[in-house]
């Protein structure tokens, strides 16, 4: 029986999958021109799987000999020119040897000098293959320095020479534009890199998200497989969750087959759970996330969507496609983390620290029916910022919302394994929107409400703004009350020098409290 792929590529004999033929027009399109093209796309969207599908439609016309190479055997290299040659040719053989049949694989190599040699086995390839060549190089952006500009030169070079003498088409993938140089540290500019043929870039929509529809297709696989269902509403949850990414697609397919009695259809409430298993494990498809969330680039285009603030448009381009080649940042405005999983993880991700720094008691805040006591929580919480904040708010690397963070992280800490928060962000509303589910002992759900917002220097009506941002939550929730935290940035006093909690009335008439900081 198949299952859901989270290890790598997928594999149609082992694995769900989406028929690539839809993905392959414009690059087979591309290959009977002759170009050499850029596919550019964030890791595990599906990139490898499609260049591979790629490779064997065009193989299977029996018009090329296509196949796709890993290049990412150069990458511990760094600038050995020789060494990279040399693990580019034994790469390319290997696959050539698994892939091909006899008669299409690589004639030994001839001695070259070295920054000759890719030029030189390519061209001997290519004088006795009986079909033009065409060859697919995964992962040519995690080369480095002078090897890479070399290995480049040398497809350039050998390009007027195609079909004879050259491979006829050449595709350089990976997750950076390989038309602009890397940036060589933290905040130094983008110059221009790559030139030569390589001037065409496969679409986006080429390697897109998957569609509601997509999502729908790739789940019925199971339910024809197993007769276990997911209804329509489960369905739209996992498109919302997410925002189509072919990873976490299947990722959280994976998540609710293993965790959903096989006996039982697939809800919304299944793919909710199932979501905040993948966030509490930390499940995503950007390597080291919370290091990339340090970068100056990253922090530049997150940190104010996280305030909530219209600053995201001094980002300069370099910074937003930086985020855009993370798979980090929606591809279109506006600038948005796009699906619930990376949602939740960004700030739990940001906040971590501060739960490794709460030494309260979580069982202290909750009621013999398992409810959460949200006022015993918030006197806690004043005493712990009133005790620590200066420290955690000065040593933030997120300053515009670290007050937020600390309340998160807080929040975090106390509701581990007896319920979720759900955070909502970004756009530029001033504020960071959460709602916490907490179970009952009866198996029905507690919900809250909580509004964050900082009050800076020249901003009056903070509070009211953020009590009518609570009504809106509480009508769209249905809640009777809720709170809002409301943290005073001004600079007059050191942060968590006075520490409020008060009551007033929404503009419906609800109940609220405001927590001032």
């Amino acid at each position: 029986m198949r299952t859901f792929s989270t290890e790598g590529p997928c594999d149609p004999a082992r694995h769900y999958h989406l028929p690539a033929a839809p993905r392959l027009a414009e690059g087979l399109g591309l290959v009977d021109e002759g170009a050499y093209f850029l596919v550019r796309a964030p890791r595990r969207t599906g990139k490898t799987t499609t260049l591979r599908a790629l490779a064997a439609a065009l193989l299977s016309s029996g018009r090329y000999a296509a196949l796709v190479v890993s290049a990412e055997v150069g990458e511990p290299l760094g600038d050995d020119l020789a060494r990279v040659e040399e693990a580019l040719l034994a790469s390319l053989r290997l696959s050539a040897e698994h892939d091909l049949p006899p008669e299409l694989r690589p004639p030994p190599f001839p001695a070259s000098a070295e920054g000759t040699r890719i030029w030189a086995a390519l061209s001997a390839w290519a004088l006795v293959c009986p079909r033009p060549l065409v060859l697919v190089f995964d992962g040519a952006d995690t080369l480095h320095g002078a090897a890479l500009r070399t290995v480049l030169r040398q497809l350039e070079i050998g390009f007027p020479r195609r079909p004879a003498s050259f491979p006829w088409s050449v595709v350089l993938a990976g997750q950076h534009d390989l038309r602009l140089e890397p940036f060589a540290a933290g905040d130094a500019p983008v110059r221009p890199g790559l030139t030569g043929p390589f001037e065409i870039a496969l679409s986006p929509e080429s390697l897109r998200c998957f569609t509601e529809d997509e999502i729908r297709a790739l789940y019925t696989q199971h339910t024809h497989e197993t007769d276990q269902a997911f209804d329509e509403a489960a369905i739209r949850a996992a498109r919302e969750a997410t925002a189509g990414h072919p990873f976490l697609v299947q990722a959280l397919g994976r998540e609710l087959v293993t965790t959903v009695p096989r006996a039982e259809s697939i809800h919304e409430a299944h793919v909710r759970a199932a979501v905040h298993h993948l966030v509490d494990r930390r499940t995503t498809p950007i390597d080291a996330l919370a290091a990339r969330l340090a970068e100056p680039r990253v922090r530049r285009v997150v940190e104010p969507l996280l305030a909530g603030t219209a600053l995201v448009a001094r980002a300069h381009d370099d910074d937003i496609r930086h985020a855009r080649d993370l798979g980090l940042l929606a591809e279109d405005d506006p600038a948005r983390i796009e699906g619930g999983i990376h949602n939740a993880l960004v700030p739990r991700l940001l906040a971590s620290g501060v739960g490794r720094a709460v030494a309260d008691d979580p069982a202290r805040f909750y009621k013999t029916d398992g409810a959460l006591d949200v006022e015993a929580l918030l006197h806690a919480f004043a005493v712990f910022y009133t005790t620590h904040a200066r420290h955690l708010v000065a040593d933030a690397a997120y300053p515009a919302v670290a007050p937020e963070l600390v309340f998160l992280g807080y929040l975090y800490r106390m509701i581990e394994r007896r319920g979720w928060a759900s955070v909502r962000w970004g756009g530029s509303h001033g504020r960071i929107d959460v709602t916490l589910r907490v179970l009952l002992a009866n198996g029905d759900e507690q919900h809250e409400a909580f509004v964050l917002s900082s009050r800076r220097k020249g901003e009056p009506g903070v509070k009211s703004r953020a009590v009518a941002f609570l009504e809106d939550v509480l009508d769209a929730e249905d809640l009777a009350r809720g709170t809002v935290v409301l943290f005073d940035r001004r600079g007059k006093r050191a942060a968590g020098e006075r520490v409020k909690l008060k009551e007033t009335t929404t503009a419906k008439g609800r109940p609220a409290r405001v927590l001032r900081a």
